[in-house]
């Protein structure tokens, strides 16, 4: 079954409803009001079983202008637009405005339904037919389908189903690969099941069961039951109308311009960029911070137009904008739009989102053009390098960039792994970066070791605090990532926390390593009892090079202020200890004072050291071997 969403258009009173009654045998009127009046007010339903396993779902819209705002709400998720004309009157207001409307929504594919061709002959038919064309030439159904037809004998109607099915079949299906995304459209009551949403189902597969967050509210709820034209299913496919039983949710709480997509998915936002298209034949030019309606899905709010290229835009022109909603939306890069004027007496134009969540620009910001002008004609590959362009930190997570680019997470890290293979994005742990920018902080960051080196070429290196401030990046989270990245694999080299380059092998001159060698006789020789640090510097003649030498490289240990062991008396320290525990249980301090044959001064800072780099732990008063049990020794008989 391939499933697609079929509307009306049309000027009041062109047969729209009395076609779509015809074709299905529903009636789409179903208000008293309309059915009394004979007049549409509100949006109608159908469906149409075509050819080639093609079921239309059909959306039929009121034609008086009055009701512009209702046509709006059914017109978004159009895949084939069937424009009525009536045979008698020909092109009509709202024939003009509802075609607009369609053109600037950007329907995949449309037709023309002359009507009421029981009421004109053939002479007239051809004379309006002519007309008809002319004024298309100008529209994306310049070349599409004229179909006559009578709602009243039948004529024609077997033609009009023939097309819509060719024209159907040579459409792509909708995804329903992706993400369930619905506008609501009407919300009803069922005795015994509760609140009932409709709509059509924009994007992927809603299930029986399926979790939902309704949108932009945030009301988190869950789908009891689905029926797709009247009949109940497990699942809903996109490009199907679909009415969705919500459990635990009052009807109260639900309305048309709502949506209804998985949870985490969508965030609503108010502000929107966008590239806003003019129709040619406006009143007066729009101008900068010009009061505007805003239509999207099946919402409709209030908003500013932020006119970012100019300050006034002239009927029939393209110019981006960012437009300020007075009431939250919910959006994705790519959705479609249309703007009426701020008293809803015309259409002014419509566009592509851009960008659903921007930031506030500044007056003139031609960096934020220039970003959008990049987005506009590309995919979410483009939306996400561009984000990583505009990234304050340099990084984004995966996460982040599916809250930003409001797409799921799976495709948005298939999108990053796309974007690594081509080169384009760096993946640095768990934040990704663009490469260009990863490259050049390498670049810094070994010009600055090079540097560092070659003033001080017997230090074991430097702090990463260090390197990061001399660095001195303006995205200083990448700087951190591509550092810590470089350790990662292994292309810098880390001592003890001191970070130099591969090549980087600390050097003494020849009278600093007789100092150093004396220096450590002395402290060798001292033992478990070793003389005061500053004792031992003087006696070794040696200053604070070879002092920071000895300490970074990992050779001495300060255990306090004014003491420095040597690694080796140290481990010689852990040898004993490790060898007399087992064999005599947890040990108190006097009895590793004896063991070590050193004094309390000293023993206190090793025991310190020990259990900080977890070699003993405490058990009591004691110490015992980190990690292990304490055990008692045993007892001599």
């Amino acid at each position: 079954m391939h499933p697609f969403i079929v509307g009306t258009a049309g000027h009041v009173d062109h047969g729209k409803s009395s076609l779509i009654r015809a074709l299905t045998g529903i009636e789409t009127d179903r208000l008293p009001e309309e059915q009394a009046r004979g007049l549409s007010i509100d949006l109608g339903f159908a469906h149409l079983e075509l050819p080639g396993d093609i079921v239309a779902g059909i959306v039929d819209v009121p034609g008086h202008e009055r009701f512009l705002k209702n046509m709006l709400a059914g017109v978004g998720g159009y895949d084939l637009g069937m424009l009525v004309v009536d045979a008698q009157e020909g092109v009509m207001p709202q024939t003009r405005e509802h075609l607009e409307i369609l053109e600037l929504l950007e329907t995949r594919a449309g037709l023309v339904a002359l009507t009421k061709i029981d009421t004109v002959d053939d002479e007239f038919a051809e004379l309006v037919e002519e007309d008809l064309r002319a004024y298309l030439q100008a529209t994306f159904l310049k070349n599409a389908p004229i179909v006559r037809v009578s709602s009243k004998t039948g004529a024609g109607l077997d033609e009009l189903k023939a097309t819509l099915g060719k024209l159907l079949q040579s459409l792509t299906p909708r995804n329903r690969k992706a993400p369930f995304r619905m506008p609501v459209d009407r919300v009803f009551v069922k005795t015994g099941f509760g609140s009932v949403v409709t709509g059509s189902l924009w994007s992927g597969t809603l299930r029986k069961g399926d979790p939902v967050v309704v949108l932009p509210q945030g009301l988190e709820t869950r789908v009891r039951g689905l029926q797709v034209h009247s009949q109940a299913v497990e699942e809903a496919l996109a490009g199907q109308r679909v009415a969705v039983n919500l459990t635990g949710i009052e009807a109260a709480a639900l309305g048309r311009g709502q949506w209804i997509a998985p949870p985490g998915l969508l965030t609503p936002t108010d502000r929107l960029d966008a590239r806003l298209k003019l129709l040619p034949k406006l009143p007066r030019p729009l101008k900068h911070r010009s009061r505007i309606r805003f239509y999207s899905g099946t919402s409709e709010t209030l908003g500013m137009a932020l006119l970012l290229e100019s300050d006034v835009l002239q009927p029939g022109a393209t110019g981006l904008v960012q437009v300020v909603l007075d009431e939250p939306v919910v959006l994705q890069q790519g959705d479609r739009f249309v703007l009426r004027d701020f008293t809803s007496q015309y259409t002014l134009g419509g566009g592509e989102v851009l960008d659903p969540a921007p930031a506030r620009h500044k007056r003139g910001d031609a960096a934020a053009v220039e970003s959008l002008r990049r987005r506009e004609g590309g995919g979410p590959e483009d939306a996400l390098l561009e984000i990583l362009r505009k990234a304050s930190g340099g990084t984004r997570t995966a996460g982040a960039l599916a809250q930003e680019l409001q797409r799921p997470l799976l495709e948005v890290e298939g999108l990053v792994q796309t974007l690594k293979a081509s080169g384009e994005v760096v993946v640095l742990g768990k934040s990704i970066a663009l490469s260009s920018l990863a490259i050049a902080l390498e670049d810094r960051l070994a010009a600055v070791f090079q540097k560092l080196e070659t003033g001080a070429p017997w230090k074991v290196g430097w702090r990463k605090e260090e390197i990061l401030r001399l660095v001195a990046s303006d995205t200083p989270k990448l700087a951190e990532e591509v550092l810590a990245e470089l350790g990662r694999t292994g292309q810098i080299q880390d001592r003890n926390g001191f970070l130099s380059s591969l090549s980087h092998a600390p050097t003494l001159a020849p009278s600093q390593q007789k100092q150093l060698d004396r220096l450590e006789e002395v402290l060798r020789a001292g033992g478990f009892c070793p003389p005061d640090w500053d004792v031992a510097l003087a006696e070794a003649g040696s200053g604070s090079v070879l002092e920071a030498f000895l300490l970074e490289s990992g050779r001495g240990v300060k255990l306090a202020p004014n003491m420095v062991f040597l690694e080796e008396t140290l481990a010689r320290a852990r040898e004993m200890l490790a060898a007399a525990i087992p064999e005599r249980g947890p040990l108190g301090a006097s009895e590793v004072r004896e063991l070590l044959g050193t004094t309390r001064k000293f023993l206190i800072p090793m025991l310190e050291y020990f259990d900080r780099t977890h070699f003993t732990q405490r058990d009591g008063d004691k110490r015992i071997l980190y990690g292990q049990k304490a055990r008692t020794p045993p007892v001599s008989t």
